[in-house]
C-alpha cells in the first residue's frame, strides 16, 4: 500500500470533519504525535486502530485506504436499488454542497477544472441546470431554468445565465443574471439585475445598482454606484458615488 496516499487520504477525512490532530488522537486514544506521523508519512497506525478510525470517519475500509468504494444511492418508493461510484482521486475537495461539471475522455479528466477555459472538446457543451444548489463549479458553460436560485456562487469556463445568485459570478464569457448578491466577473459582458459587490467585464456592463466598483472595457449603464466607474466608453448611471470616467464621457441621468 502507498503509504504516502494513505496518509492524504487520513488528513482529507479529517479536514473535512473539522478536526484538529490533537482531537482525531484523543478519540483513537493515541497521541498528536502519532497522528502526525501519519500524516506526513512517516509510520502507519495500529491495525487494531483502523476500524475505529473508519467509523469515525464515517467511511469504509476501502475508502480509509483510498480505493473506490460503491455505495448505494438513495432509493426512491418507485425506484429499483443502484449503485454510486465514489471517486477519492479528484482535483477538488469532497464538499457535497458543490456541483463540478466536467468531460471525461475515457478515464482521463479533460482539463482540470477551469484551468483550460477554451478547449475545442468543452466549447459545445452547455450544463443546464434545475434544482437547489449551494456551488456551481463547471468547465462549460450555466444556464439555470426558471426560478432556479443558487444558494452560492458560480463558476463556469464559459458563460453563466442565472437568475438569483446569492454568492459571486465568474465567466470566462458572458454574464446575464438576475440579482447578484456578490461580485461579478467576466470575461465578456455583464447583464444583470442589483448586484451587491463589484462588477468587471471585458466588455459593456448593464446592471441595476451596484455596491461597489464597475470596471469594463465598453460601455458602462448602471443604476447607483456605491464605488467608482472605469469604461472604455461612456458611462451612464443614475449616480455615481465615487469616480467615473469613461472614454465616450460621463452621462449621470437621474
Amino acid at each position: 500500500m502507498d503509504i504516502t496516499k494513505f496518509s492524504q487520504t487520513i488528513a482529507g477525512y479529517r479536514k473535512e470533519r473539522a478536526m484538529t490532530q490533537e482531537q482525531l488522537a484523543q478519540e483513537l486514544g493515541v497521541t498528536a504525535q502519532a497522528v502526525s506521523k501519519w500524516e506526513n508519512a512517516l509510520s502507519y497506525p495500529d491495525i487494531s486502530l483502523l476500524v475505529p478510525m473508519a467509523d469515525l470517519f464515517e467511511v469504509s475500509l476501502d475508502e480509509l485506504f483510498g480505493r473506490a468504494y460503491n455505495k448505494p444511492a438513495a432509493v426512491d418508493d418507485d425506484e429499483a436499488p443502484g449503485a454510486q461510484v465514489i471517486y477519492n482521486e479528484l482535483p477538488w475537495d469532497n464538499d457535497p454542497g458543490t456541483l463540478h461539471v466536467v468531460l471525461f475522455a475515457g478515464h482521463k479528466l479533460v482539463g482540470n477544472s477551469l484551468f483550460h477555459r477554451h478547449q475545442k472538446e468543452k466549447q459545445q457543451v452547455e450544463f443546464c441546470y434545475e434544482g437547489p444548489a449551494l456551488n456551481i463549479q463547471s468547465d462549460f458553460s450555466v444556464t439555470c431554468r426558471e426560478n432556479t436560485v443558487i444558494q452560492g456562487s458560480v463558476n463556469a469556463g464559459d458563460g453563466v445565465n442565472c437568475g438569483q445568485v446569492c454568492g459571486n459570478v465568474s465567466a470566462g464569457d458572458s454574464v446575464n443574471c438576475g440579482e447578484v448578491y456578490g461580485s461579478v466577473s467576466a470575461g465578456d459582458g455583464v447583464n444583470c439585475g442589483d448586484v451587491r459587490g463589484s462588477v468587471t467585464a471585458g466588455d459593456s456592463v448593464r446592471c441595476g445598482s451596484v455596491g461597489g466598483n464597475v470596471r469594463a472595457s465598453d460601455g458602462v449603464s448602471c443604476g447607483d454606484v456605491q464605488g467608482d466607474v472605469r469604461a472604455g466608453d461612456s458611462v451612464r448611471c443614475t449616480a455615481v458615488y465615487g469616480t467615473a470616467s469613461g472614454s465616450d464621457g460621463v452621462h449621470i441621468c437621474k
